[in-house]
C-alpha cells in the first residue's frame, strides 16, 4: 500500500504543476495589477524572463562561461547515442531496480 501511495503522491504534484503552469498562471497574470503589461513588453522585447533572473548572479556567469569552453573543447565525437551514454542509463536503471527491490520499506 505505501507504494500505490508514494505513486499516487507523485503523480497528484505533476498534475498540480501542470495545472499551475496551464492554468492557474495565465488566470492570476490577469489579476495582478501590471503584470499583463508586463507580460506584454517582455513578448514584443523577446526577452527571456526565465534567463535574466540568472544573469544577475555572479556565479552563474562564471558558470556559463565554464559550460561554454567545456562544449568548445569536447570532441564531436563524444556527443550523441553512443556506447558510454548507453551504458550509463542501464546502469542507472539497474541501480533504481536493485534499490527497489533490496532496500527494506
Amino acid at each position: 500500500m505505501p507504494k500505490v501511495q508514494g505513486w499516487a503522491v507523485f503523480l497528484l504534484t505533476i498534475f498540480l504543476l501542470w495545472l499551475f503552469g496551464v492554468a492557474i498562471g495565465p488566470w492570476l497574470q490577469h489579476h495582478i495589477y501590471g503584470m499583463d503589461q508586463i507580460v506584454q513588453v517582455v513578448e514584443e522585447q523577446d526577452i527571456d524572463a526565465g534567463a535574466y533572473f540568472y544573469t544577475e548572479i555572479e556565479g552563474s556567469y562564471a558558470g556559463g562561461n565554464y559550460l561554454r569552453q567545456a562544449l568548445k573543447m569536447g570532441a564531436p565525437d563524444e556527443y550523441g547515442v553512443t556506447f558510454p551514454f548507453l551504458s550509463g542509463i542501464v546502469l542507472c536503471f539497474l541501480i533504481l531496480f536493485l534499490g527497489w527491490k533490496y532496500l527494506p520499506e
